[in-house]
């Protein structure tokens, strides 16, 4: 990938190891640009805070969508600029709030108690959530828009909630939706649009209040395993873009919030298999990461694909089951996959998994996290470095 072999990488790096392709990110990058040239797109931190891909991307002319103080630090520490950073939360501390007002990031209101927390903060210019009473079609764990959400306010609270920011001094310029993540199909999306700007709408005929912002969230799925379709980044993006414009006729600024589609396929993990043993039922290869790397199957029941990466040429020999390292039989990567016979030593390479992987990662059983790296041009650039049993420890008295 990005002209190196994975055999190459892994004896210089090191497995478990998340490799990125400079390139795929840098297209998916411009394929959201190419949609508005004077839309704001912002990289969803959450999918991997890295300062070196935030740097990448901010060079783009991408910023960050946080939202936490730790992952705005992340977003300063890569010099993305406080006019492209979009602060989120549902439970932001005064902390936060201040951090955000200092570095002049665009605050997003949660809760109807936050305008006046937010004023005292020091914040000048808002966003207000609104949460439309969508289920979107993904797990239940990633719906953010539901009408029992803990994201955003209800209509009747957002009017409210604008109305409120506006009198305690804030500067609202404008409405925000999000309604989850791992989305693969726009119609959910489109009727989150049509909701917000009955909001808007709503608005402008009892406070005669317009937004001058609407920030459409992000969400679009990747697709994970070859049983899966989504759709392109570009036109997702311009769907809705589209939906808007034909609801709401006035000038308006759009705000996306791309994370996982963004980096989610530029990335896959490198593991070096160990175990190969037969059961009654399946045949396991054991790999030297599992859970601990990526907990998405064990929280998601996401489905991944493999393959021998220093044995891609090689035909399929049978089904096999990806097992971790970790004390647990649910530390299951992969339930069943097709590849050639898995052999000691072999480098299993797992694509898509650029997302909610090292992001989630933990060190459960005491697993130092893996490094990551970038690559282009025949090269790689180490980007994040493996912990050590000394990170591990650290902390201990």
């Amino acid at each position: 990938m990005g002209g190196v072999r994975a055999s190459a990488l892994a004896e210089e790096y090191g497995t478990p190891l998340v490799v990125y392709c400079r390139e795929t990110v840098l297209a998916r990058a411009r394929a959201y640009a190419r949609v508005d040239p004077e839309a704001l797109v912002v990289y969803g931190t959450k999918a991997f805070p890295n300062v070196a891909l935030l740097r990448l991307l901010a060079g783009e002319g991408l910023g960050a969508d946080v939202s936490t103080r730790g992952e705005l630090e992340f977003a300063l520490r890569a010099r993305v600029p406080g006019d492209r950073i979009v602060f989120h939360g549902n439970n932001k501390s005064d902390e936060e709030l201040g951090a955000a007002a200092a570095a002049g990031a665009l605050v997003v209101l949660d809760a109807l108690d936050e305008g006046d927390r937010a004023r005292a903060a020091g914040v000048e210019t808002v966003l207000i959530r609104v949460t439309p009473g969508i289920e979107a079609d993904t797990h239940r764990a990633i719906q953010t828009a539901q009408a029992e959400s803990k994201f955003g306010l209800v209509a009747d609270d957002a009017v409210t909630a604008v109305r409120e920011a506006r009198f305690a001094g804030l500067d609202v310029a404008g409405l925000h939706v999000h309604i989850g993540s791992q989305l693969t199909r726009s119609a959910e999306s489109l009727l989150a649009v049509d909701r917000v700007v009955d909001v808007a709408l709503r608005c402008r005929a009892e406070l005669e209040w317009t937004p001058r912002v609407f920030d459409l969230g992000g969400g679009l799925a990747v697709r994970h395993s070859l049983t899966e379709a989504v759709p392109e980044p570009e036109q997702f993006a311009r769907d809705l873009l589209l939906r808007l414009r034909e609801r709401w006729t006035e000038p308006a600024r759009m705000i996306f919030e791309p994370g996982r589609s963004l980096i989610g396929t530029a990335g896959f993990t490198l593991y070096r298999v160990g175990v190969v043993k037969r059961t009654p039922g399946v045949v396991y290869a054991a790999v030297d990461g599992g859970m601990s790397d990526n907990p998405r199957p064990q929280l998601y029941g996401s489905h991944y694909e493999a393959l021998l990466a220093n044995r891609a040429d090689e035909p399929v020999s049978g089904i096999y089951r990806i097992a971790g390292k970790h004390c647990e039989s649910g530390d299951v990567l992969i339930d069943s996959v097709d590849l050639p016979e898995p052999r000691r030593d072999d480098l299993l390479a797992v694509p898509a998994t650029g997302a909610y992987t090292l992001a989630m990662a933990s060190n459960y059983n005491g697993v130092p996290r893996p490094a990551a790296v970038l690559v282009a041009d025949g090269r790689a650039e180490l980007i994040r470095r493996r912990e050590s049993l000394d990170d591990l420890l650290r902390f201990e008295n």
